[in-house]
């Protein structure tokens, strides 16, 4: 008998420290994440907040004691965000997106909401990851307006385009536009409500129409004609 308590109490002692043990690796995990500069937010299958790390709150401006267990697309002020998280609520899978944030602040962030399935395949949640890369398209602008700068230096870019500025319709000028201020194709997609394969067709029509062979071309065109 002394022998079986003795087990008994070495079973209990070693369920109680495999569940501290969990704790443990459930709390180094939480804090890990809570700490990431990638924003982290996990909401139900209703869309509402069960938690979000530290750079959430500061990029989106939602503090976590006054968001958790209100709907996500509630507490959003930004349109374009907002925009995004409907265009999640209403279709399964993943959704990836680059989004121009106004609200609190101006940033760009690079958005991807997953669908969080069970063991049983049922929608447990939705977890939106979100980093920003406002420095990163600051510096492909400003490296797209100094490739474009040096073009204008040399004489095939300093002449005038043999194609006709007239023959370019609104949208295609629109698209010109965005391109000569270093928008990527996904961007001006998303600014425009087309498809990015339009934007492709756009651009190729205005480079025949203007004689341009490239995208830098295109930049180059679009400064010298103060198009952007």
């Amino acid at each position: 008998m002394r022998g079986v308590r003795a087990r008994s109490h070495a079973e209990r002692a070693a369920s109680l420290s495999a569940r501290d043990c969990d704790r443990a690796g459930d709390c180094f995990i939480q804090q890990a994440v809570a700490g990431l500069a990638i924003g982290l937010i996990l909401v139900d299958p209703r869309g509402r907040i069960v938690w979000l790390n530290r750079a959430a709150e500061q990029l989106l401006g939602l503090p976590a004691a006054e968001c958790i267990g209100r709907p996500f697309g509630k507490l959003l002020l930004d349109p374009q965000l907002l925009a995004f998280w409907h265009e999640v609520m209403c279709r399964g899978g993943n959704c990836i997106a680059d989004v121009s944030v106004h609200w609190p602040r101006h940033v760009e962030l690079k958005l991807n909401a997953t669908q969080c399935l069970g063991q049983d395949g049922k929608e447990i949640g939705r977890a939106l990851l979100f980093c920003d890369v406002t420095t990163d398209r600051n510096v492909k602008i400003e490296l797209t307006r100094e490739m474009a700068k040096r073009l204008l230096g040399m004489s095939a870019c300093a002449e005038d385009s043999p194609g006709s500025i007239a023959a370019v319709t609104a949208q295609e000028m629109r698209v010109l536009q965005l391109v000569g201020r270093g928008w990527a194709n996904e961007a001006i997609a998303e600014k425009l409500s087309v498809a990015v394969s339009t934007v492709r067709s756009h651009l190729k029509s205005v480079y025949r129409k203007l004689g341009l062979r490239s995208r830098a071309q295109a930049v180059a065109y679009a400064i010298r004609q103060h198009l952007c």
